[in-house]
């Protein structure tokens, strides 16, 4: 039998009382979520400090803190073509707090060449900001005793097998791999290095003859006559670099290559995440004094929406693929 106060209410049917519990099972959850961030922003560099990647990652990554209200601690995870360092970011949790600083080896070009790769880039990675984009240069050291691209092709061709070059990921292998072929198939030996920074040690020794990486790393070596710049891999002359040609210019029609800056995030970061970093990276990129720290390294800010990233992204697995195919390199 209904007490007196079950006899007083009202005859509610069920659709009727799931819609007004509804609200009601909800709040746990509501009370359980928590606001972005909630805690320090990683952002995994995937090579060694020094480089032109480290460095333009540091002087924007850590100007979010202040807006994000979070510390953004930038850590160097170096290895494998910058393999290490993006197969961790692409297995962290999708929640915001960990970021790739991207360069187009680990995001465009490592599934064209490795047949193994522990992450999908395109499957595991989402885009957020396109920072930068960045002119490759190729350099020399003094002691060869070259001044032009055609100088080293002679030379590369007289002592065949005998040259090395270096490669701190995946793209600038492919940025002397197409050097190589489009030069009529020259033959010179590989060393790998963990990042830009140890590899200009060994190009400043002459243990190394060739580059061809981002021209940031190498601005105040070229001032100072401790390394020589041959030519820019850009399809136009780089403003900072105005005497010397492009690659094209020297005679290997169809060169061009040129490297980016970009904030990834593991897939499935929500998209509200992902435009909010984008939008601090805009803000970011117009202060003057970054924007010209910038420019004075050769990189141009870029930024946008993770679409935009998403889909320049898009296009450079393309391009980078078709140089695979055309230095004649097998998936590993």
């Amino acid at each position: 039998m209904r007490n007196e106060e079950e006899s007083r209410m009202p005859h509610l049917s069920l659709p009727r009382r799931a819609a007004l519990a509804a609200p009601l099972l909800a709040l746990p959850r509501a009370a359980r979520a928590q606001p972005w961030p909630s805690r320090p922003i990683r952002i995994v560099v995937p090579f060694a400090p020094g480089g032109a990647t480290d460095l333009i990652a540091r002087l924007v990554g850590e100007r979010l803190a202040q807006p994000l209200g979070q510390q953004v601690v930038v850590e160097n995870r170096a290895g494998a073509f910058g393999i290490l360092g993006a197969d961790a970011v692409a297995k962290s949790a999708p929640d915001g707090h960990t970021l790739l600083a991207g360069s187009p080896g680990p995001i465009a070009v490592n599934p064209w060449v490795y047949r193994n790769l522990p992450y999908d880039p395109e499957r595991d990675l989402t885009g957020v900001s396109m920072v930068a984009t960045i002119p490759y240069v190729m350099v020399v050291p003094p002691q060869l005793g070259v001044r032009s691209v055609r100088e080293f092709v002679e030379l590369a061709r007289r002592r065949p097998g005998e040259l090395n070059f270096a490669t701190s990921g995946m793209a600038s292998r492919l940025t002397v791999e197409m050097f190589k072929a489009l030069a009529g198939g020259l033959r010179m030996e590989m060393v790998q290095y963990r990042g830009g920074a140890p590899a200009r040690t060994d190009l400043l020794a002459g243990r190394i003859q060739l580059v061809i990486e981002q021209a940031p790393s190498f601005l105040e070596d070229f001032r100072e006559g401790r390394l020589l710049p041959l030519a820019v891999g850009t399809a136009r002359r780089f403003p900072l670099l105005p005497n010397v040609p492009t690659l094209q210019e020297e005679g290997l029609t169809g060169y061009e290559a040129s490297a980016w800056l970009a904030y990834a995030a593991p897939a499935g970061t929500p998209i509200e995440i992902r435009r909010r970093i984008a939008e601090e990276v805009d803000r970011i990129l117009a202060i003057p004094e970054i924007r010209e720290r910038l420019l004075s390294w050769g990189a141009e800010p870029v930024g946008g929406p993770p679409e935009a990233m998403d889909r320049l992204v898009a296009e450079e697995r393309r391009r980078w693929g078709d140089v695979v195919r055309l230095a004649g390199i097998e998936r590993e």
